[in-house]
């Protein structure tokens, strides 16, 4: 009960957000992957009690693939006073590799839950799925990421 008492209190309007994320951990999955690892920056706003506005930038190498360099923006909505949440955005991907280049537009939904380990830290394990627009079958990835989140 104290948890949902430190939780609500931090999904209020005005309040701030940063967040760090290991993204796939060899959990993602596509069709031409190998082993991949990334790490993400995020950054958002409550704009009203439990809905954030976030914007946010990805690294990511992949062994038997393309490289990607993403940035983003979207929304989350915290669908209990105990951190559980669901977010949708939209990511600009350049993909690359030596030999190609590909230029994406993903949209990202994703469902995740903010444990929190104090009043204003978090540890945030979510499933996300980025929906390629161009070529779905060979670019959209579902995956997992960690991240440890600040509220402020």
């Amino acid at each position: 009960m104290i948890s949902c008492i430190n939780a609500h209190a931090q999904f209020e309007e005005g309040k701030w957000y940063l967040n760090t994320s290991l993204t796939g951990l060899n959990l993602s999955h596509s069709k031409y992957e190998g082993t991949n690892f990334g790490f993400q920056v995020g950054s958002g706003a409550f704009v009203v009690d439990n809905l954030m506005v976030l914007v946010n930038f990805k690294g990511e190498y992949v062994e038997h693939g393309m490289d990607e360099t993403s940035v983003g923006a979207g929304a989350r909505y915290y669908l209990s006073n105990c951190g559980l949440y669901g977010g949708l955005g939209l990511a600009y991907k350049h993909l690359s590799n030596s030999v190609n280049r590909k230029d994406l537009v993903c949209l990202t939904p994703e469902l995740g839950y903010a444990f929190f380990l104090n009043g204003t830290i978090t540890v945030e394990p979510a499933v996300y799925y980025d929906l390629s627009f161009s070529n779905c079958s060979e670019y959209s990835k579902l995956g997992f990421k960690i991240g440890f989140g600040f509220y402020f």
